[in-house]
């Protein structure tokens, strides 16, 4: 496929991990514009360093220095694409919000383009109180709304967007009701397994493990088959996977335009992969995962 057949904005995972990256996908799409699917446009790059207000996934690594960040935010401005915060640690309290380095951010992306993405009110309502519309804001998949009826109220709500439940991804008598689809964002490639009784429970742990800067309470985690295969391939054989054609076929057509891609965790050869799959055509596919190996490996 060469082409999405109407305009699809993609979400894009792990800024803050694979920057590096980005800014050589963001140069090629300017200089090669051939080699990418056509019709498409990055609507944000999502991510968040290593601190408390992250959630959704566990993020040790060391946090990006002020100079990184303003490096990070510069070129992302320079480029109008708004970077996307993932604030979403399920067990935040009012304490929490005076987190020096999640302040610091907010500061230094305080440019009125960049958004985030919240799970508890208690940090949401701060930040709207401190920053107002300098802020997009986005509700979160993490906040595990398992009902139709629970999710057309969050679609009411004064959010920019709306992530769904990937578990809706499959329910299309209920997306074709949804009446405002483009406050819809849609997650395509989800590992999580269908209906998955464990989901909010392994949040739960994730945000644990971020308060304490550590992932000794994953270890004593029972296994998780998805979690442990966090790829392209694992997450294909999900029922609620949604693919490019799909998109093209199915989800478009049907007036949404908003996609979220995963994989800030992943390794980054399966990054990579995630990467291509939804961006690249098809007869330059190999060329570009060459370039982009050896540019992580």
């Amino acid at each position: 496929m060469d082409s999405y057949n109407q305009e699809v904005i993609f979400h894009l995972p792990g800024l803050f991990r694979f920057f590096e990256v980005y800014k050589d996908i963001i140069d090629n799409m300017k200089d090669n514009p051939h080699m990418f699917k056509s019709n498409f446009k990055i609507g944000s790059i999502y991510g968040c360093p290593n601190m408390i207000w992250n959630g959704g996934r566990l993020m040790l690594s060391p946090q990006p220095t002020k100079t990184r960040l303003l490096e990070i935010r510069d070129y992302m401005n320079d480029e109008r694409i708004p970077v996307r915060f993932t604030f979403t640690n399920c067990l935040l309290e009012e304490k929490h919000t005076y987190d020096t380095y999640g302040n610091m951010l907010l500061e230094i992306f305080n440019t009125g383009h960049n958004e985030v993405i919240c799970n508890k009110e208690v940090l949401e309502n701060y930040i709207r109180k401190n920053y107002g519309d300098r802020y997009k804001y986005i509700s979160s998949t993490t906040k595990r709304l398992e009902t139709k009826e629970e999710q057309d109220k969050e679609l009411e709500k004064d959010y920019y967007l709306v992530v769904l439940d990937y578990d809706h991804n499959k329910e299309f008598n209920y997306l074709e009701s949804i009446p405002n689809k483009d406050k819809c964002e849609i997650l395509c490639n989800a590992v999580c397994t269908p209906r998955c009784a464990r989901r909010m429970e392994h949040y739960k742990i994730i945000s644990q493990c971020q308060f304490e800067n550590d992932n000794a309470l994953m270890a004593k985690e029972p296994g998780c088959a998805s979690a442990a295969n966090d790829n392209l391939g694992m997450a294909m054989r999900q029922k609620n996977f949604i693919s490019p054609q799909d998109i093209n076929d199915i989800y478009a057509p049907m007036g949404f335009r908003n996609f979220k891609l995963e994989g800030r965790t992943m390794h980054p050869l399966d990054f990579i992969e995630v990467l291509i799959y939804y961006l690249i055509k098809e007869e330059y596919q190999p060329e570009v995962r060459r370039y982009l190996q050896r540019r992580v490996w």
